[in-house]
């Protein structure tokens, strides 16, 4: 099992190695609450991101989905990655056992490509739902994100 393991580790390191142009990303989003995160890259201009956790650590689930445009990027750090602004639109629906909702989400986030396949930025995701708590999480929207990309 071992030697399965690296094996593994082996022919990931080797494929991040040379792949540079990466179509999906996966990874965990932490702040008030812990979400899983799924990017899809169209091109390096704009990308879907769908979320799905719980709000709070508590009985609120949040599914999250929004269209990001790259905005800016910068090579502040050429050896280490890139920087970059993010923005997007789209819609959240939460789940709880006293309501359902749905409504509409912002995106912003900055942060860091590494040259190795992980992206690590903080970004804000203010929601405004229609149907219960008008103002959403306000500025318990900020968030810690880390996803691998491949």
């Amino acid at each position: 099992m071992k030697k399965f393991l690296l094996l593994v580790a082996v022919a990931l390191f080797a494929t991040s190695a040379f792949a540079q142009d990466y179509k999906n990303s996966i990874g965990l989003r932490l702040g008030y609450g812990a979400e899983v995160q799924y990017e899809r890259h169209f091109s390096a201009k704009n990308y879907l991101e769908a979320n799905v956790g719980l709000y709070g650590f508590g009985k609120e689930l949040n599914v999250n989905a929004t269209y990001n445009w790259n905005c800016f990027e910068w090579n502040w750090t050429p050896s280490v990655g890139k920087w970059f602004l993010s923005a997007g639109v789209g819609a959240s629906v939460a789940f709880a056992p006293q309501y359902f909702n749905v409504g509409v989400a912002g995106d912003v986030a900055f942060g860091l490509r590494f040259n190795k396949p992980v992206t690590l930025s903080l970004d804000y995701r203010p929601t405004i739902y229609f149907l219960h708590n008008a103002w959403g999480h306000g500025f318990a929207g900020v968030a810690l994100t880390c996803t691998y990309n491949f």
